[in-house]
C-alpha cells in the first residue's frame, strides 16, 4: 500500500508536469499552494522546485537553471533563488 505522503508527493509533480506540458502557470499555482498547505501542516511535499521558474537565469518551469554572468550553478543544479 503507497503512504499518502508519496501519493501526495506524485500527484503534485504530475500537476507541475502538466502545467508545463500545456503552459499553464495557473496549474503550478494551484500546485504551489496545495504544496504552501502540505507544509503548514508538517507534510513533506517533495522537490517541486524545478517547477518554478528561476528569477535568476529565467529558466522556465520543468528546465534545468543555466549560468549567467556573475551568477554561475553547476550542471543539474538550481540558483538558490528558485529553491526558497
Amino acid at each position: 500500500m503507497t503512504d499518502l505522503g508519496e501519493l501526495a508527493r506524485r500527484a503534485l509533480q504530475r500537476i507541475h508536469q502538466a502545467a508545463v506540458r500545456h503552459r499553464d502557470p495557473e496549474l503550478h499555482h494551484a500546485a504551489d499552494d496545495i504544496a504552501r498547505a502540505a507544509q503548514a501542516r508538517d507534510l513533506d511535499p517533495g522537490p517541486v522546485e524545478s517547477y518554478r521558474p528561476c528569477p535568476v537565469c529565467g529558466a522556465e518551469p520543468g528546465q534545468l537553471c543555466m549560468s549567467v554572468p556573475g551568477r554561475p550553478v553547476t550542471p543539474g543544479d538550481m540558483h538558490p533563488e528558485r529553491t526558497q
